[in-house]
This record gives structure tokens, sequence and C-alpha cells, in this order.
């Protein structure tokens, strides 16, 4: 005679308890991710370490190298379009870099203006990942900056996982950085202490108005929660001054629907697509420049959304939208104004061999190509900036060849740095450059070393 009836009640009370201890189970996990304790936030750490940053290609064995610190894996970029720089170039010598890496090249004509350029991006220095270097009219190290995250006082992740991405120089010597993926935006002084930090996740620039405010990407409740604001900060102390959230600018011009283009309709509605502008830049219009741009007023915000190939100018007041470009470019970055009038564009150009420069005036949309990558073997598929020089030249970073180039107004390269790693290839990536006259510098303070 078969035993299964007088098993049956051992199989539902074997079937009950489990039943019970997965809903215990869910509700436990439920609890943890609601209020985050342990060890919700160990998981999510996990998976962030297992998927990288969204734009990052590096493999699962190159991140646990990255962040056990055996390498900056995260950092060496490996190009698309190699470069190969010319023989010639020598070492720069003196940085206060790690013995497993090369010192950078660097490459510095007689005809290149005088000035001082300085350079931001993962240098692997003895004290940081992370920092900043100031070379002087002949080539030389002047001073270096060890930039960090780390010992802000609030949740952030290490520097192993943030990628330097906004920069800004001031006239006293104070330097002001942001960094993707990071928690906050900072100022160190010329001596390298720093000044202030403020809270949130600020990224991609940073530009300063020519007087007392900066501006840049971020969130100014202080949260690290995501947000498309365009964040006015008090240079000389961190505190912000207002937010301009861009769901409140698309709204305030509905007679120029350029904003919508990433959305997904429905009979009754849209929705937005996944990173619906990839907002990357916000520069205001100094005062200085205001006469070279009539239909502008001084502080108008010059913004850059990745995303849908749009370039514009805002009035921060008002919100009006009072110029546009779409299409001009591909998946750009850093628009900028200048002195004679015009706006140059980093066109990275995504996914097309090379990435460009366009100069555009914005009274009679006439553009053109002042530096073709074609030209100097430069292709960035993400991130870069720019700046054009007062001689007629351009000053590019091409982040993902760890790369600074520098032309003269016939396109003659001028200046060159090449942030290499080491012998098997491969470069620290580099985040931006720029050129500094010789009297920038005011009133810079003595420094203890």
């Amino acid at each position: 005679m078969s035993d299964t009836p007088s098993r049956l009640p051992l199989i539902f009370a074997t079937l009950a308890a489990a039943w019970l201890l997965f809903l215990a189970a869910w509700g436990l996990g439920a609890w943890a991710v609601a209020t985050n304790a342990w060890p919700w936030p160990q998981i999510q750490s996990l998976m962030g370490f297992v998927a990288g940053d969204k734009e990052e290609g590096t493999t699962l064995a190159e991140k646990v190298k990255n962040d056990f610190g055996w390498k900056p894996a995260r950092h060496i970029v490996e190009s698309q379009r190699e470069y190969v720089p010319p023989e010639g170039y020598g070492e720069l010598a003196g940085l206060p870099i790690r013995d497993r890496r090369q010192s950078p090249l660097l490459h510095l004509e007689d005809a290149a203006p005088r000035g001082y350029r300085l350079l931001y991006g993962t240098f692997d220095f003895q004290d940081s990942l992370h920092g900043a270097v100031l070379l002087g009219p002949n080539g030389d190290i002047v001073r270096t900056w060890a930039v960090s995250q780390e010992d802000a006082e609030w949740a952030k992740r290490n520097d192993k996982n943030v990628f330097p991405h906004g920069l800004e120089i001031l006239p006293d010597g104070g330097l002001v950085v942001t960094f993707d993926g990071g928690s906050s935006i900072s100022r160190y002084d010329w001596c390298g202490e720093l000044e202030w930090r403020t809270k949130g996740l600020f990224h991609h620039s940073v530009s300063w108005d020519g007087a007392d405010t900066v501006w840049s990407w971020g969130t100014p409740d202080g949260t690290l929660k995501n947000g498309e604001f365009a964040v006015q900060l008090n240079v000389n102390d961190g505190s912000i001054i207002r937010g301009i959230h861009m769901d409140h600018v698309w709204p305030k011009n509905p007679d120029m629907d350029i904003f919508g283009i990433k959305q997904d309709d429905k009979p009754k509605g849209s929705t937005w697509l996944f990173d619906r502008w990839h907002v990357n830049d916000v520069e205001p219009l100094p005062a200085a420049l205001a006469p070279a741009f009539p239909g502008f007023e001084a502080g108008d915000l010059l913004m850059s959304f990745r995303s849908i190939n749009l370039v514009f100018v805002v009035d921060p007041d008002t919100l009006a939208v009072k110029w546009w470009r779409q299409g001009l470019v591909r998946r750009q970055h850093d628009p900028d104004w200048n002195t004679d009038g015009s706006i140059s564009i980093f066109d990275n150009n995504m996914h097309r061999d090379y990435s460009r420069i366009f100069s555009i005036d914005p009274a009679s949309f006439e553009a053109t190509i002042p530096v073709d990558g074609a030209d100097y073997d430069f292709y960035t598929w993400h991130r870069g900036k720019h700046q054009k020089l007062p001689n007629g030249g351009y000053l590019v970073t091409s982040t993902e060849q760890g790369r600074v180039f520098e032309t003269d107004a016939d396109g003659t390269i001028v200046f060159e740095f090449i942030n290499r790693y080491g012998d098997n290839g491969g470069q620290l990536a580099m985040s931006e450059a720029r050129w500094l006259p010789t009297d920038f510098f005011k009133e810079l303070p003595t420094c203890a070393d």
C-alpha cells in the first residue's frame, strides 16, 4: 500500500515553510532597499562595479585591476583613432607621478604663443589619481594640483571610479573642478589647499562669468540625485545662487519645439526616452565679450545638449531661447563664446572617423571647420574641450586619445602633450586644457613649498 497520503501533510508543511521563508526574505529585501540598510548598499556597489560607467568600455578584469589599485585601467584610453606622435617629442620630467607609469610627452615650438598652459585629467600622481598641471611659457612645470573628492564629509565614490570633467582657473590662482560620477564641486587655492566644497552631482563643465560666479551642471538642493539643473555658484564660497531646471525651459518656448525629439509618442501623450538631452556645457556670456554679440546680453547662457545635437542660447531670467542651431554637429561638447563674435563648437562627430572644431557666426549661421580631425588624426567619440586662441589658433583636448594639441592660425601644430601611460600603449585620459596669457594671474599667494 502506498504511503503517499501519509506524506502529504509533511509535503504541504515543507511547501508552506518554504513559501513563508520566501515571503520573509522578500520582505527583508524590500525593507533593506527602502531604508538603504545592509546588504543593499553593498549589492548596489557590486552591481555598479560590474556595470561600470555607461560609456565605459573596460573589461571586468581591467575593472578589478583598477578598483584594487593595481592599475588605473578605467582611466587608460585606447582610442578608436590611433595616433602616433612624430619622433623627437621629449619627456615632461619632474611631475610627481607614480613609478608604474611613464612620463608624458611634450612638444613646444618657439612659434607657439607665449603663455601658460593648464592641463586637467588623470595623471596618477603619487598623492592622487587626478590633478592639474600648469606649464610656463617655456614648457616648464610651474605648479601641480592634486585634486580629489574622497575626503568629502558625505557619501561618495572613490577617485578610482570618478572621471575629471569640469575645470575653471581664476586670476588669483583658484582652481574649480568637478568629476563625472563625483559628489561635489570644489575650489582649491594656488597652493593646492581646499578652499570650499559644495555637495551635489556636479559634472561636465565649470565656466566663470568674469566676475563673482561660476556655472556648472548639478543639483542645487545638495543631494546626489541626478537632475538637469544649470547651477550658478558664488565663486568665493561655493554657495548656490540659483538653479535652473531644464524642465522649466522647454515649456517657456513652445513656438520652437526643439527639445522634444527624444520622446516616445502615444495617443494620449508622450514620454521621454533615456538620456533625453545629455546636458554637457553651460557658458555665461562675460560682460567683456557682450559687445561682440549683438542681440545677446551679458549673462546669457550658451548650452549644449548632446543627445539631440543642439546648441542654444537662453536668457537665465526669462528662460527665453534667443538662438539655436541643431544638426550642424553630432554629439558635440563645449560651445564657446569668442572675442570675434563667433561661437566655436567641439564636434565629436561620433562614430564618423574624425572629430572637428566648428566655428559659426550666430547672426548669419555661416559655419567653417578651422580644425578638421582628418588633418591631425584627431578623434574622441565622447568628452573633449577646445579653446580659440588670440592668434587664431586652437587648443584642443582629445580626451579618448589622452592628448592635447595646439595649432596656430595656419593649422600647424605648435604645442602637444601626450599623457602616455606605458610601453604597451594607452594614454591616461585628458579632460581639459587652457591657454592663459602671461599676465593672467594677479596677486598670487606665497606657498610653503
